[in-house]
C-alpha cells in the first residue's frame, strides 16, 4: 500500500478537533454580531479610497447588508430554464488533437399545462481555428480554464435557443457563475475577445426577451462578503498585517474572518427561504460587462446557503428580483435530495453528461477512421504503459 493511512488518521483527528474548536464557534458569533454593526458608507467610502489597496476581493453591499427578504410567492403559471455542459478534453497522449463539448438544456412548466422539454447536442472539435485561438500567430491552446471558458460560451447559447420552448413568466438558469474569470488576467486579451463577446450576447438576448437570467452556485468558496468585514475592521495597511494596530480582540476577528466562507457567515443569519441583501462583485472582468454588471446575494434553501448571481438589470428591478427567488426557492421546495438541489439543474445535467463508456466510444470513433485509411492509432508509450500496469 503506497499510502501509509496511520499518519493520515492522526492528522484527520486533528484537523477535525481544530475545525470544531468552541474558539471558531466564538469567533464565528462575534462575526455575525459585528456583521449587524457595519455602516455600508464607511464601508464604501474606504473601497474608494486609491490610497489603499486591499488584498482581497471585497463586495460592495448595494444598501445595508444586514436587510433579509422571504421568498416571494411563485406564480400559479411559469417556466424555468436550465443549460449545463461536459467536455472531453484534448488528450496529448493521442495522435490526433480534438475536443468534444455536449451541452443539455432542461426546460420545466408548471401550473395548469404541465410540460417538459429535454434535449442535448454534442460537437467535435478539430479545425484549428477551434483548437486554437489566433491560430496563423501565437497559437493558443484551447484547453484548461480556456476550454472552461468555452463551455460556459456554448451552454449560455444552449439556455438562449432553449428559451423559446419556455412558457413566460420563465427564468433561465445556469450552474456556476456568470463571472468568466478565467478571463480577467491582461495576458489573455485574445481569449477575452474570442469568448466574452458571444458570452455577453446571449445576455442581451435575455433583455431583449425579459427573461430573468441566474447562475445558481452551490456550496459556494466566495469570501467577499467576509472581505468587506475585514476592510470594515482594517484600520492600518492591509498590505503589512504584522503592524496592524488594533486590539488583540479584533485581531484575531480578522485572521479568523480571512479563515471562513460568505455561506458560514450567512447560514446563522439567513432563515429557509430568505435571500440577504444584493451585493455587487469588484472582479475585474466585470468592468467590460456593460449592462450585465453581476450583482449577487445569498439565499437559505433550508439544508445550504446558495450564492445566486444575476446581471445587473435583473437584480435593480423589483418583479425580475422576486422572480428568480420565488422561483429558484420553489425549484429547491421540488427537490427530493438534501441539501436540496433544483431540479431543473438535474436535468440538464443528465442530458449533458459525457459517460464513461461515450468518452471510449469516441476514441474508439478515431481509431476506426484512421485504420480506413490505413493509419495506426499509436497512443504515447507512456499512456500505454499506465493502461497496462498491473495493480
Amino acid at each position: 500500500m503506497p499510502l501509509k493511512l496511520g499518519p493520515i488518521h492522526e492528522q484527520v483527528e486533528r484537523m477535525a478537533e481544530a475545525a470544531t474548536a468552541p474558539v471558531r464557534q466564538d469567533l464565528l458569533a462575534a462575526a455575525r454580531e459585528f456583521f449587524y454593526r457595519v455602516n455600508p458608507a464607511v464601508l464604501l467610502a474606504k473601497l474608494s479610497d486609491r490610497q489603499r489597496q486591499y488584498p482581497w476581493l471585497v463586495a460592495e453591499p448595494l444598501d445595508t447588508l444586514s436587510v433579509t427578504v422571504p421568498a416571494p410567492a411563485p406564480p400559479t403559471d411559469f417556466s424555468v430554464i436550465a443549460a449545463d455542459g461536459s467536455f472531453i478534453p484534448p488528450d496529448r497522449h493521442s495522435p490526433l488533437r480534438f475536443y468534444v463539448i455536449n451541452t443539455g438544456h432542461a426546460v420545466l412548466t408548471y401550473g395548469r399545462y404541465p410540460d417538459a422539454h429535454l434535449d442535448s447536442s454534442g460537437r467535435l472539435y478539430f479545425e484549428d481555428a477551434e483548437l486554437y485561438l489566433d491560430p496563423t500567430g501565437q497559437r493558443i491552446p484551447i484547453e484548461g480554464e480556456r476550454l472552461g471558458v468555452r463551455m460556459a460560451v456554448e451552454e449560455m447559447k444552449a439556455l438562449r435557443e432553449a428559451l423559446g420552448l419556455a412558457s413566460l413568466p420563465a427564468i433561465a438558469l445556469r450552474d456556476g457563475s456568470l463571472i468568466l474569470w478565467a478571463l480577467q488576467r491582461k495576458e489573455e486579451s485574445e481569449v477575452k475577445r474570442a469568448f466574452l463577446e458571444p458570452f455577453l450576447a446571449c445576455l442581451d438576448a435575455f433583455l431583449r426577451a425579459e427573461v430573468p437570467v441566474a447562475s445558481y452556485i452551490s456550496y459556494t468558496g466566495s469570501q467577499e462578503v467576509v472581505n468587506a468585514l475585514r476592510v470594515s475592521i482594517c484600520q492600518d495597511d492591509p498590505t503589512h498585517c504584522e503592524r496592524c494596530s488594533l486590539d488583540t480582540a479584533q485581531q484575531d476577528l480578522c485572521r479568523f474572518l480571512g479563515t471562513i466562507r460568505d455561506r458560514h457567515l450567512f447560514a446563522g443569519i439567513l432563515a429557509p427561504g430568505e435571500r440577504s441583501a444584493l451585493f455587487r462583485s469588484r472582479s475585474a472582468i466585470l468592468e467590460e460587462y456593460r449592462e450585465h454588471c453581476v450583482l449577487f446575494f445569498y439565499l437559505n434553501i433550508d439544508g445550504e446557503i446558495t450564492r445566486i448571481e444575476a446581471p445587473e438589470w435583473v437584480m435593480t428591478h423589483a418583479p425580475h428580483l422576486d422572480l428568480v427567488h420565488s422561483l429558484v426557492y420553489d425549484q429547491c421546495q421540488r427537490s427530493g435530495d438534501y441539501p436540496p438541489y433544483p431540479p431543473v439543474l438535474v436535468e440538464a445535467h443528465e442530458q449533458a453528461v459525457i459517460s464513461t463508456t461515450e468518452r471510449r466510444m469516441v476514441e474508439q470513433l478515431v481509431e476506426e477512421a484512421l485504420a480506413r485509411r490505413r493509419i495506426p492509432y499509436i497512443r504515447s508509450a507512456k499512456d500505454r504503459s499506465k493502461r497496462s500496469r498491473g495493480v
